[in-house]
């Protein structure tokens, strides 16, 4: 069923402006972009929380890169094996679109970044839910539509991130607002 699904979504509207809207989402140039201005009107909206703010941030990427980076897409592929990406593994009829990586693709790194990182935004600024989850879902569908990721390495990738973003809050918390 993952194939079947990555694959309907790689040619739903393929050849069209939605394939170049997909690479603009997924682009890290853009997602840099995105980030670093969520941070700055972060910091600028919660001055007095401005350091608590930038630490949940960056506490939330250290983990992606020490989990997701380092744990999975390192030492678990030395146990376990790369898990080919679908445009590789279905060469044939699932069509690379944007950047091709030739990491694993679980968990997916946009994904996890995303979402961490959204996930420290929500619960700091609980009214910006529906555009964070709407940048999500948007990251998500781009990056199957682009052949890059199965669901299951979204899906799995994104409920161990939200947990991942809420340990970012809390570490954060104990360090700001005992002082």
């Amino acid at each position: 069923m993952d194939f079947q699904i990555a694959n309907f979504i790689n040619h739903f509207w393929q050849w069209s402006r939605r394939d170049v809207f997909s690479q603009y989402i997924s682009r890290n140039r853009t997602m840099i972009i995105i980030r670093t201005l969520v941070i700055i009107l972060a910091v600028i909206f919660k001055r007095k929380y401005r350091k608590f703010v930038v630490f949940s941030f960056v506490l939330a990427r250290t983990l992606f890169y020490g989990v997701s980076e380092i744990g999975f897409k390192t030492l678990l592929v030395q146990e376990t094996g790369i898990k080919l990406r679908p445009y590789v593994t279905y060469s044939w009829t699932i069509q690379a679109i944007g950047k091709q990586y030739s990491d694993s693709s679980f968990p997916s790194s946009h994904m996890v970044l995303t979402v961490a990182m959204i996930t420290v935004l929500i619960i700091l600024f609980p009214a910006v839910r529906p555009y964070a989850i709407l940048y999500v879902l948007l990251m998500a569908w781009s990056r199957m539509h682009n052949g890059m990721h199965y669901p299951s390495d979204i899906i799995a990738g994104t409920f161990f991130w939200i947990l991942c973003g809420w340990i970012a809050v809390v570490l954060s918390k104990r360090v700001f607002v005992s002082k």
